[in-house]
């Protein structure tokens, strides 16, 4: 065994020793107070968000409001259209039931939240909340006709009751997950005639 010629070099020679024993004690450490920190404080873990995916069915045909030449949106083919006092309500089945309302109702804003809802996802034109088991939604858009780009015209489009909902009155259906998607990407599909 050799002798070290002096007692810094024999320090020296033992440092790599020391600094991996006390990296691996600090790494222990560090892993039992990372593990106990939560708890300690209590906080709770932060839930998955919901993911959507607003796409259309294939399936999905163009339906005109107002007979040829007015406003269409794409919806199931078996979607069953009612004129209403100040819009449209389309039904199809059980899991697919929007309302259109041309114009929006006056001073028209997404609500940023509701009692008793909770806001799931937030878009420039869209809203969606989570109650009662469900979700249901608003989407406010803005159309623009090719021929007068003076005139543009407020459309507000949500799941059953959504509308009066995001007013402050009522309360709104609600729906599945795949539900929402597709009703959402119809509401978007809403458009203007237009020039052939």
């Amino acid at each position: 065994m050799r002798r070290c010629s002096s007692a810094f070099a024999c320090s020296f020679r033992r440092l790599p020793v020391c600094c991996s024993a006390l990296l691996c004690l600090v790494g222990v450490l560090g892993c039992k107070s990372s593990e106990k920190a939560p708890a300690a404080e209590g906080a709770p873990l932060a839930a998955e968000p919901v993911r959507f995916q607003f796409a259309l069915p294939s399936e999905y045909v163009p339906l005109e409001l107002r007979g040829e030449g007015s406003e269409t949106l794409r919806a199931p083919p078996d979607a069953r259209l009612e004129r209403v006092a100040d819009g449209f309500n389309v039904e199809a089945g059980s899991e697919f039931a929007l309302e259109l309302r041309l114009p929006a109702p006056p001073a028209a804003e997404l609500p940023g939240k509701l009692e008793g809802a909770t806001r799931v996802v937030q878009e420039p034109d869209l809203v969606v909340f989570e109650s009662g088991g469900g979700y249901w939604f608003l989407v406010y858009r803005e159309l623009v006709p090719e021929w007068d780009e003076s005139d543009r015209r407020r459309v507000a489009c949500g799941s059953a009751g959504a509308v009066a909902a995001g007013q402050g009155g009522g309360r709104p259906r609600v729906f599945s997950r795949p539900a929402i998607e597709h009703m959402v990407a119809t509401c978007r599909s809403v458009d203007l005639p237009r020039l052939e």
